[in-house]
């Protein structure tokens, strides 16, 4: 059973197994996603200490050991789950507990010191603990992992759709190079800024949500009943068992927040990359387009002092040799042409042939073996 229960993370389905099968070695299997969230806010923080004007080294060798110590963390997780013995068994739970500490404890007393701060800042570090937690018990892992495993099978078929995207590009620059919108870019605070990414972002993803969930609802009545269980299930660990009755079980509200999920996830990632690679092209493109007297007159005010060149520009604390509304208006323009993607896309009859009917197609695999292990659980 355990095989079977593997295949469903391995597909994204965690939710389709029992919450008994998902309490199972909780601290555990959070610790990766623990250490992965401590080693990137680690990272952040030293490359924002380096590039700063005076930096403490003191405190960002302190910064890079425990960001080593947090990104060799998974790997160790990684090499003791290889281990069956029970000697592996017990590293991993200490492992695991290490992890945990690291971040709980030593983490706040690297940020802020032998302080009062440190203790303030504690509850902080528990809380997201207890949130990674919540989320594997969740499978937010397993449905990130073959999300990812997806959309890097179908990168391709992003390159493709990139090159017909030609006109949308050549329309963007056109708007890339508006004074007025470079004086609103360097006006607009990063904070601003973020809130109107992440209200594009929604309306991406409701467009996303509302079109999947037609699709997985017309995958369950129409098509999973022209199928044939035995031959979708072939070379699976649920290959063999006996067909599900004819009247299947309906999804459950978490098994179709589940499915919904993972077909939304493996399409956002493919809009992510695609917004980041618009995102860097406008960043070479503005670094190398825009003298620094032209984006100072455009932007109207955005020099640090008359006569001086623009304002250096900062990804997330860390400086980067870029003028700040060069980032900006880079990555203002770069979400608008994500937002145009996605909706495009969802009708694009190219798109659908190489991406999304391979998506409809695994799905119905993964429902197909729900029904076999939902009448095993039964039996």
């Amino acid at each position: 059973m355990q095989q079977i229960h593997d295949w469903f993370l391995h597909r994204g389905l965690p939710l389709v197994l029992t919450r008994r099968v998902r309490s199972r070695d909780l601290v555990k299997r959070s610790a990766p996603m623990v250490s992965g969230v401590g080693a990137l806010t680690a990272v952040t923080m030293l490359l924002a200490e380096v590039t700063g004007e005076a930096p403490d080294y003191g405190y960002a060798l302190r910064l890079g050991v425990i960001a080593a110590l947090l990104v060799a963390a998974p790997f160790a997780l990684h090499l003791l789950h290889r281990m069956d013995t029970r000697l592996g068994d017990a590293g991993r739970r200490s492992a695991a507990t290490l992890v945990i500490t690291l971040f709980v404890v030593v983490m706040p007393i690297t940020v802020s010191g032998w302080t009062g701060e440190a203790a303030a800042e504690a509850p902080a570090f528990i809380a997201i603990t207890l949130l990674a937690i919540w989320l594997t018990y969740l499978g937010f892992g397993a449905i990130a992992a073959w999300a990812f495993r997806f959309a890097w099978v179908q990168l391709g078929a992003l390159g493709t759709l990139m090159s017909r995207a030609l006109p949308l590009l050549m329309l963007t620059v056109v708007v890339y190079f508006t004074g007025e919108l470079w004086q609103l870019a360097a006006r607009m605070t990063r904070q601003r800024l973020w809130e109107v990414i992440g209200f594009l972002a929604l309306v991406a993803l409701a467009f996303m949500v509302t079109t999947i969930r037609d699709e997985v609802r017309a995958l369950r009545e129409d098509r999973a009943e022209q199928t044939d269980t035995a031959e979708l299930l072939a070379g699976t660990p649920l290959a063999g068992h006996p067909d599900p009755p004819a009247s299947r079980l309906p999804l459950s509200r978490g098994e179709q927040v589940n499915v919904v999920a993972v077909m939304v996830v493996s399409q956002a990632i493919q809009v992510v990359f695609f917004t980041a690679g618009l995102f860097l092209f406008y960043l070479a493109l503005g670094t190398i387009a825009i003298p620094d007297d032209v984006a100072v007159l455009w932007s109207a005010e955005e020099s640090c002092a008359v006569g001086e060149p623009p304002c250096a520009g900062t990804w997330f604390g860390v400086h980067v040799p870029v003028p700040q509304t060069v980032v900006h208006m880079s990555l203002l323009v770069a979400v608008l042409s994500g937002l145009y993607f996605t909706v495009s896309t969802s009708v694009d009859p190219l798109y659908r042939q190489r991406f999304f009917d391979p998506l409809i197609a695994d799905v119905a695999v993964s429902l197909a073996g729900r029904d076999v292990y939902l009448e095993l659980e039964r039996t």
